[in-house]
C-alpha cells in the first residue's frame, strides 16, 4: 500500500507529534506545512527539504500544489471548520484538532462536506487513551458503577505561560483579539468528550453556564467557565474550565458518580470497601496525550481496519453544547442544546 502523503496545518506541540508518530508508524508521511512562525518555517524546511512550505495564508495555495492525501490541522481553532472542509473537497482525509468547529452551523457545513466526500474525519479527543482519565471513560462505560446519575468534566491547566507572549509555551493564535480561542470549546471539549462517550447516543437537552475573565490571565475572553447540564434520561452533569488558575500544574479531567460505585482519580470507590486502583491500559499514551494511538486509529480507519471512534458526530454534538452554554452565558438563562443526531 502506498505511503499517505500529509500536509500539517500548524506543526506545533500537537501537529509536531502527529507527523512524528505518522513517520513512525509508516504508512504516512508528512510532504507540506503551514505555518506562521518563520523560525519553525525554517526549521521545516531543513529537516525537510523536499517539502512545500507556506506560511498561515498560504494553506489553500500549499494545499492544491502538494496534493495531499492526509490534512492534520493543528492550527487555530477557528479556522478547524473551514480548512476541514476545504480538505474534503480536495479528496482528503482530515485528522483535526478538537474542537472540530466553534459553532453550530460550521459544524453542519463539515458534517454536509464530510459525508459528500466519503472520507475518513477524525476529531482528536485525545484523553481518551489517557491514564487514569480514559481509563475511568471505560470503566464508567462499561458498568462498572452501575446506573449513573453525575458525570463531571474538567479543564483544569495553569495557561499563564501559553497566553504571556514571553511565556515558554507562547502560542499567539490563542491570544489574538479578533479571533481569541474560547477556551470551553478548545479546554472544556476534553471532559465534555468522555462524558458524552459514556452517555452513548443519550441527547443533553439544557444548558446553564456563568463565567469570568477575573484571573488575571492575558486570555481576551472569558478563562473560567462553570456549566451545569441535563441528559434527556434526567442525568446531571457539569463541565468546569479554568486556565487562569495559579496552581502551575493539570488538575483532574473526569469523575463519575453511579448506583453501584465512584469513580475519582483513578480509583473505583464503593460503600464499605478498600478502594481499587484502576489497573493502566497496556496501550501507553506520549507526553499526557494519546496522540501516538491517535494516529493509530486515523490510519487504520482510512485502511478500514477500525470503525472511526472519534468521528465528526461526537465533534459536532460537543460544539452544540458550548455554543448552547455561550449563549447561556450571555442571556443569563437556561438553553436548549440543538442535538446532532
Amino acid at each position: 500500500m502506498a505511503v499517505q502523503k500529509a500536509l500539517i496545518i500548524g506543526p506545533g506541540g500537537a501537529g509536531t507529534a502527529v507527523m512524528n508518530n505518522m513517520e513512525e508508524d509508516g504508512r504516512a508521511k508528512p510532504v507540506a506545512f503551514v505555518e506562521a512562525r518563520p523560525e519553525r518555517r525554517a526549521e521545516l524546511a531543513e529537516r525537510y527539504p523536499d517539502a512545500l512550505i507556506g506560511d498561515e495564508n498560504e494553506f489553500a495555495k500549499v494545499l492544491a500544489e502538494s496534493k495531499p492525501d492526509i490534512v492534520v490541522d493543528a492550527g487555530p481553532d477557528y479556522l478547524h471548520a473551514a480548512n476541514s472542509i476545504a480538505a474534503l473537497e480536495a479528496g482528503c482525509h482530515v485528522l483535526i484538532e478538537k474542537p472540530m468547529a466553534t459553532g453550530v452551523e460550521d459544524a453542519k457545513a463539515l458534517l454536509k462536506a464530510e459525508k459528500k466526500a466519503a472520507k475518513v474525519v477524525m476529531v482528536d479527543y485525545t484523553m481518551r487513551y489517557s491514564h487514569p482519565w480514559g481509563t475511568m471513560m471505560s470503566a464508567a462505560k462499561n458498568g462498572d458503577i452501575g446506573d449513573i446519575f453525575y458525570l463531571g468534566g474538567f479543564y483544569v491547566h495553569d495557561m499563564f505561560d501559553w497566553y504571556d507572549p514571553a511565556g515558554k509555551y507562547a502560542t499567539l493564535w490563542r491570544i489574538n483579539r479578533q479571533h481569541p480561542q474560547n477556551i470551553l470549546f478548545g479546554g472544556g471539549c476534553h471532559g465534555l468528550d468522555m462524558m458524552l462517550v459514556i452517555m452513548d447516543d443519550v441527547p443533553v437537552t439544557e444548558v446553564y453556564c456563568v463565567g469570568n475573565q477575573l484571573s488575571g490571565s492575558n486570555l481576551p475572553e472569558e478563562d473560567c467557565y462553570q456549566v451545569s447540564m441535563k441528559f434527556k434520561n434526567g442525568v446531571v452533569g457539569q463541565v468546569f474550565v479554568t486556565t487562569g488558575c495559579n496552581r502551575g500544574d493539570f488538575g483532574p479531567m473526569l469523575e463519575v458518580y453511579g448506583q453501584d460505585g465512584t469513580l475519582v482519580e483513578g480509583k473505583l470507590l464503593r460503600r464499605g470497601e478498600e478502594p481499587v486502583e484502576l489497573a493502566q491500559p497496556k496501550d501507553k499514551v506520549q507526553e499526557g496525550h494519546g496522540w501516538n494511538l491517535t494516529v493509530r486509529d486515523f490510519l487504520d480507519a482510512i485502511d478500514g481496519k477500525m470503525e472511526n471512534q472519534m468521528n465528526t458526530t461526537f465533534g459536532a454534538r460537543n460544539v452544540a453544547i458550548c455554543e448552547a452554554a455561550i449563549k447561556s452565558l450571555l442571556s443569563g438563562k437556561v438553553e436548549k442544546v440543538e442535538w446532532i443526531a
